[in-house]
């Protein structure tokens, strides 16, 4: 084919593409030959994503060819049936998840590994899928609890207590599928996390906050509670003192990733007329004896509410 012939087919292709990704079919539909895909992807100027998907090497505008989003419409292309989960859904939805690499899909019947492409077979609802890149997701509570269930132990206790503080699941959505997980993987896992977080602590670090509190005979605080102003939640607070208008924060690096929406809710609840005390892991398990005595002076200092 001559080179307008090329500039047009690729002008098609280019429209055809999501997110830069195509297949070979769709290479030829839009109307290259084989013997012009053949030699694109000898040369290397056609990348591999995942499955059968595909990228133009000058066509990658910023973005790793093998992103998650990327391996997502590549799994889509190639299995189009299927539903992206798992870790791959997680880090479509921004759950502070590792990316390992691979394309998570869940399908119907048993399918083999393919270039990147790990099937699970068990049943997505419909109403459990939202669209994404032209492609089927699972949805962020549904990619939650997949993820919740299945992910290794600790990554999971981390993902609870970045999930319970922005609200995208309940302890009660924990019990309820561990009775929707019966005889499937992951029921023993969800059973341990329901059991870390009963007592109110989300995180080792809030667990071991807590026993400090314990341990020096402080009382009348309540754990992830909501606080409530003109009848608008201003946040969900890792511990409050109800009586006194204290906060207690503890601040783990995964429960509190986005600064700027922890300052925005700090502000707010400055303003609102709330004294808040934020501490580390280091300084809880290193200097126990300050953090109790500066929890008592902010105690003292505080107005009742």
């Amino acid at each position: 084919m001559n080179r307008n012939e090329r500039d047009i087919a690729e002008r098609a292709l280019c429209r055809l593409s999501v997110l830069g990704v195509f297949t070979t079919a769709m290479a030829y539909r839009a109307g290259l030959t084989p013997a012009v895909a053949r030699r694109r992807i000898a040369n290397e100027r056609w990348i591999p994503v995942a499955g059968r998907g595909l990228i133009d090497h000058g066509d990658l505008a910023g973005e790793e060819p093998d992103s998650a989003r990327r391996r997502a419409v590549a799994g889509g292309l190639t299995w189009p049936t299927a539903i992206v989960c798992h870790r791959t859904a997680g880090l479509l939805h921004d759950f502070p998840i590792a990316d390992d690499g691979e394309t998570h899909l869940a399908v119907e019947g048993r399918r083999a590994s393919y270039r990147g492409l790990t099937p699970h077979v068990h049943p997505v609802d419909a109403d459990d899928v939202v669209r994404r890149y032209a492609t089927g997701v699972t949805s962020r509570r549904r990619t939650a609890l997949d993820c919740l269930a299945l992910l290794p132990p600790r990554e999971a206790e981390r993902l609870l207590a970045w999930l319970r503080t922005r609200e995208v699941v309940t302890l009660d959505d924990l019990t309820q599928e561990i009775e929707a997980r019966r005889g499937r993987p992951g029921v023993r896992q969800l059973r341990h996390l329901v059991a870390l977080t009963e007592g109110g602590a989300l995180s080792e670090l809030e667990r071991r906050l807590h026993q400090l509190l314990r341990q020096a005979g402080l009382t009348g605080w309540e754990a992830n509670v909501p606080v409530v102003v003109g009848g608008r939640i201003l946040a969900n607070v890792d511990v409050l003192f109800p009586a006194h208008r204290v906060i207690i924060e503890a601040d783990g690096e995964e429960a509190h990733r986005d600064h700027e929406r922890d300052r925005a809710r700090r502000n707010a609840l400055l303003l609102a007329g709330y004294a808040v005390l934020q501490f580390t892991w280091s300084q809880v398990n290193e200097q126990p004896d300050l953090v109790i005595t500066q929890i008592l002076q902010a105690l003292r200092q505080a107005q009742p509410a």
